[in-house]
């Protein structure tokens, strides 16, 4: 039997733990991971740490953060079991980067405000990547990045190139423009377009939201969660009057729909 730790630092407690349950005397399935294996739940803790901050949960928010913190310790254990690194070395990086990327703090180095920082740190990131091998044809995005998030990262890159809309009103026009060529394909019946067009309307969209400083995933998250709600309550009415949803037709619905609206 593994023997919990002693109230030691804390941070190193939780280390201690996760070798353990990677350890001969550990948890089958822990020990059973690797990094390919976790990067979904990277991604679940990742959105659920989100949605307790929408919700202004501080209880949740501390527990996901926790659960963010397993995942790096567990993705530095493997790689220390490996030999490749260990969770110091993570420690040591970030501290690093931080240093060189804030000069204004670390340097004799004046800025103006949170604009010529965001410059400097750009300019600092580019030429850190000097110095390691480039995909040639690429803007270096993460391929596995959520789409709504690198969509904005890929308009964010072509702006800094000068390929950009100079106003909203320009995206809406091409928003406008895609939606007409999403009809056209429907009514070619061409489903290879159809996917084509609808995703030039969701690109140019989060462009928009790019222009207006909205991330597009948390105002997808936000539309979600009002459709929801107004879908339970809608039905909720309809139940209040002795009547099912099911058994109602989409203009009796709308109905309810538009009244849960207002």
């Amino acid at each position: 039997m593994v023997t919990p730790p002693d109230k030691l630092d804390l941070f190193e407690s939780l280390v201690t733990v996760v070798s353990d349950l990677r350890g001969p005397n550990g948890c089958p399935w822990d020990k059973e991971q690797t990094h390919k294996s976790l990067t979904r739940y990277a991604v679940e803790e990742c959105y659920e740490f989100i949605e307790a901050v929408n919700n202004n949960d501080y209880q949740e928010m501390k527990d996901e953060l926790g659960d963010l913190l397993l995942q790096v310790i567990l993705h530095a254990q493997i790689a220390s079991e490996n030999n490749n690194f260990d969770i110091a070395d993570v420690i040591e990086s970030i501290n690093q980067k931080m240093i060189r990327r804030h000069p204004h703090v670390y340097k004799d180095v004046s800025v103006s405000g949170s604009d010529e920082v965001l410059t400097n740190w750009d300019e600092i990131k580019q030429q850190e990547k000097k110095d390691k091998p480039q995909q040639s044809n690429t803007f270096g995005i993460p391929s596995g990045m959520a789409p709504l998030i690198k969509s904005v990262k890929l308009g964010e890159k072509a702006a800094k190139q000068k390929f950009d809309w100079d106003n909203p009103e320009q995206i809406i026009a091409k928003i406008k423009e895609e939606t007409q060529e999403v009809e056209e394909a429907m009514e070619a019946k061409n489903i290879e377009e159809i996917t084509n067009e609808i995703g030039d309307v969701l690109f140019a969209t989060c462009q928009l939201a790019r222009k207006h400083q909205i991330n597009p995933e948390e105002a997808l998250q936000r539309t979600n969660k009002r459709f929801e709600q107004r879908f339970f309550k809608m039905k909720a009415l309809i139940e209040s009057e002795g009547k099912l949803l099911e058994n109602l037709g989409l203009n009796e619905m709308e109905t309810y729909w538009q009244k849960v609206k207002s």
